[in-house]
């Protein structure tokens, strides 16, 4: 059975791989913050269980029903992970969640923004790259999508299943067949058994695409 629908995989399986190879940099500039004649102390706060729950309520926000119980659950979220990016300022995880959801809501510019920050913390993280592409991937962005994604491969993504899987995808959707090919099968070696891969790498395989002249000038 042949592979369906580029671009699409289980949520929950993109999210639990990718935050597995999350390490957090618990750096803290201080753990206080100013608003006014104020200063709020953050630093007695765990980072650990606000990142948690978090999470948590990230991924509720994702499976919720409907609208009113994905907007609270969202919201929610926005709470743990602001916090999260106080007490550890100087950590590119929050401002990415916060990014994340800013984009499931339609928020443009307040995504871009976040994963802005997330940016000028650490510009080659992969876990802030690859789901920069995913915001690009959404907005129809290809080329730029390739970029991020490869960033994230290349730094620290190399063995990471999904990583892989939406190169192949991209590949493909572009047209670069002996790419596709190539990231399919690395996909495959990794695990062999999260995909029906065999029959995509099989078929890409019969077009026997190496021999087309057409193939080769629309890659030159």
């Amino acid at each position: 059975m042949h592979c369906k629908n580029l671009f699409v995989i289980s949520f929950p399986l993109v999210f639990m791989i990718l935050l597995c190879q999350y390490p957090p940099s618990f750096a803290s500039d201080s753990g206080y913050s100013r608003y006014g004649n104020f200063v709020v102390d953050y630093s007695m706060l765990s980072g650990e269980k606000l990142r948690r729950e978090g999470d948590e309520y990230f991924v509720k926000g994702y499976d919720s029903p409907t609208k009113g119980e994905q907007d609270n659950n969202y919201q929610t979220a926005m709470q743990k992970y602001y916090m999260l990016s106080k007490v550890y300022p100087a950590d590119y995880y929050a401002y990415v969640q916060m990014a994340r959801i800013n984009d499931e809501k339609g928020n443009d510019i307040l995504a871009k923004n976040y994963y802005n920050k997330a940016f000028n913390l650490d510009k080659r993280n992969p876990y802030t790259n690859f789901y920069f592409a995913e915001y690009n991937i959404k907005r129809g962005r290809f080329h730029k999508a390739l970029k991020y994604y490869l960033t994230a491969y290349n730094n620290g993504y190399k063995n990471n299943y999904v990583t892989n899987l939406k190169l192949a995808e991209l590949y493909e959707k572009l047209g670069d067949m002996e790419k596709a090919q190539n990231f399919y099968e690395a996909s495959y070696k990794i695990d062999p058994a999260a995909g029906n891969l065999i029959d995509k790498i099989e078929s890409i395989k019969a077009l026997d695409y190496e021999n087309h002249e057409y193939y080769h000038r629309i890659r030159e």
